[in-house]
């Protein structure tokens, strides 16, 4: 008996021809380094592919029972290279005149598996519902109007994970200076909890010299660096942007950053959404426990930012909004439109909900004009200043409504020598010329008000529960069968103890768990998970933990795929390669596409592909 590698897990049991570099039917022409069927192919065992572990008569997968080979026909061959969908190809060297339209998501991978996807001016990656992806590198987009997505484009925890694990690793994803490209329904993961703050770039880095950009309908929290979404301006000319035209929509977004009692700059505060393309659409939005800026306006001339929700449940956030930032557009904020968003102070502190000039941040000078604030509102018991202005010319604030409660200390502020700064208010102004504002707002000293003003007791912050991770993903299962335990451990980091009402799993998932009733302030808890696949497929489900925390229910996202012995163990799962020529990558192999395939590179021995299933299969 012998063992078989990962990559020859999922083998359904065809005899198959050993052939030194190569996988052919008696009337296949050899090509190297490329796999290819004319016909049915006959087996001896389990063929060595291009220096592949081989084994003869049995397969078996290291801790499974051996079961011997058996026939099949050629419509349900996925035998060769770990159940590898065998392809048509073109002659060694050549290339189709097109790339083939994506029919078909790539599974469980890492950053490389969707970089491979992204060749070329249009192309997708489009991953399966349920897939984690382990990022060391970056995901970046190469050409124009390419796109990232979870195919069928599912809106709840089924959503693929892109989650960061390289240890210097901060952005997720690089859409830098493409144009016209697309990240939605996709979940991003930094990982702070587990990987730690680290200086360097956003989880999700857009702009730059690209136009037309879309995020839309994504999650993306605990970046390690300074923020969780950052559009960055590309070269100024005359105080405008090169990068115009974006759009982010519908996400959502937290927490990003970690408050502690520190002042302002500290590099463990995240913004959630920063904003420097101009003539942008930023729109239905929720900003969750961000701790810098809910939504930073880092000029972006001609935006708009409408129907955006804040929230400050579990940690202090210095600025709702903020439109402080006078470079790099010199100050300009000319057609920026704040209209008809929530800030909300619900259970923790906000500093300011919205903020209007570079001199209610910090000492420095210079004016910002040109920008519009119109029917927003504030709400919750632990706002600080409200609408606050000082440094702004050509503006217009009008129609907003304030129906929060302003608290919180204000122990110095100003600069050089000027008057202490004035405690909190809804309505205050300190300097703003040319421009209408509505009528509530009074007189006020403004400047430096930001590091000096001090949170209050919050009486009600009450419970608050966490999970880590915040999904799971179970691989491949077969039917009927019951997969090992993961855990998932839950933790309050509140200030009283969580009452639980309820913990239930989802789908085809069970669970058991040491929570009891109850979990006091600073303690933690276990949830065991398991995963029985009723069916095969894709197989999504949830545990949900409903309690009297603040950010009740909590919930972590579950996935995984129930297989037959008759399935295609190795289709859209994480495949690796010797080496591949340029658009026909490994991923080509176990596509399910017979259109596409993939070649070697020429001449480059030995020659192999290995798929990763994820965990152990029988066979």
């Amino acid at each position: 008996m012998h063992r078989v590698t990962s990559a020859l897990r999922a083998v359904r049991a065809l005899r198959v021809i050993r052939v030194q570099g190569i996988v052919r039917t008696p009337a296949a022409v050899r090509k190297p380094g490329v796999v290819r069927t004319l016909g049915v192919v006959r087996t001896l065992g389990v063929v060595r592919t291009l220096g592949v572990v081989r084994a003869l008569g049995t397969a078996q997968a290291p801790g499974m029972s051996l079961r011997p080979l058996r026939r099949a026909s050629l419509t349900s061959l996925v035998a060769v290279m770990a159940a590898l969908a065998i392809q048509t190809s073109a002659s060694p060297g050549t290339s189709p005149s097109t790339a083939p339209a994506a029919t078909s998501c790539i599974a469980s991978g890492t950053d490389a598996d969707i970089n491979a996807a992204l060749v070329g001016t249009g192309a997708q990656a489009v991953l399966c519902p349920g897939a984690v992806f382990s990022l060391s590198n970056s995901v970046t987009f190469t050409a124009p109007n390419q796109q990232i997505y979870t195919q069928g484009l599912p809106t709840d925890s089924t959503r693929a994970i892109l989650r960061v694990t390289g240890s210097s690793l901060t952005t997720a994803i690089n859409g830098n200076n493409q144009s016209g490209v697309t990240v939605e329904n996709i979940q991003v993961d930094g990982n702070r909890p587990a990987l730690g703050i680290l200086s360097g770039g956003a989880l999700l880095e857009m702009g730059g010299s690209g136009t037309g950009q879309t995020v839309q309908n994504i999650t993306a929290h605990d970046p390690r660096g300074w923020s969780a979404m950052h559009f960055i301006e590309g070269t100024v000319t005359n105080n405008t942007p090169t990068c115009q035209n974006a759009k982010i929509l519908n996400n959502t977004i937290g927490p990003s950053g970690t408050a502690t009692p520190t002042a302002p700059g500290n590099s463990t505060w995240a913004d959630g959404i920063s904003l420097a393309c101009g003539n942008s659409l930023v729109q239905g939005n929720t900003v969750q426990d961000a701790t810098d800026g809910g939504i930073v306006v880092f000029g972006a001339p001609g935006s708009t930012i409408q129907n955006n929700t804040i929230i400050a449940r579990t940690q202090l956030l210095f600025g709702g909004i903020n439109m402080v930032d006078y470079a790099p557009m010199n100050g300009n904020y000319t057609g920026t439109l704040v209209t008809n968003n929530t800030i909300d102070a619900q259970s923790a502190y906000i500093k300011i909900g919205v903020a209007m000039g570079q001199q209610v941040w910090n000492c420095t000078t210079g004016t910002n004009y040109g920008g519009s604030v119109t029917n927003n509102t504030l709400e919750g018991s632990y706002m600080g200043y409200g609408f606050a202005v000082n440094g702004v010319s050509n503006w217009t604030v009008t129609g907003n409504v304030d129906q929060a409660s302003h608290v919180g200390t204000q122990t110095a502020g100003g600069c050089f020598g000027s008057p202490a700064a004035s405690q909190p208010g809804a309505f205050q102004v300190e300097s703003a010329t040319s421009s209408t504002l509505q009528s509530q707002f009074t007189s006020a000293v403004l400047t430096n008000i930001l590091g000096t003003v001090n949170s209050p007791p919050i009486t009600n912050s009450g419970p608050a529960l966490s999970t880590s991770p915040a999904s799971l993903n179970f691989g491949n299962q077969n039917v009927g069968t019951t997969s090992g335990a993961q855990n998932v451990t839950v933790t309050n980091s509140g200030t009283a103890t969580a009452s639980v009402t309820s913990i239930a799993a989802s789908g085809d998932y069970a669970q058991t768990n040491t929570c009891g009733t109850s979990i006091a302030a600073a303690a933690s808890c276990t949830i065991s998970v398991t995963f029985k696949p009723t069916a095969a497929g894709s197989r999504a489900g949830a545990i949900t933990i409903t309690s009297n925390a603040t950010n009740s229910p909590s919930t972590v996202s579950l996935s995984g795929t129930g297989v037959t012995p008759s399935s295609n163990l190795a289709l859209n799962q994480p495949i690796t390669a010797s080496g591949s020529q340029s658009g026909f990558p490994a991923t080509n192999a176990n596509d399910g596409n017979t259109s596409s395939y993939w070649e070697s590179t020429n001449n480059a021995f030995p020659q192999w592909l290995q798929v990763d299933l994820g965990s152990a299969q029988s066979i």
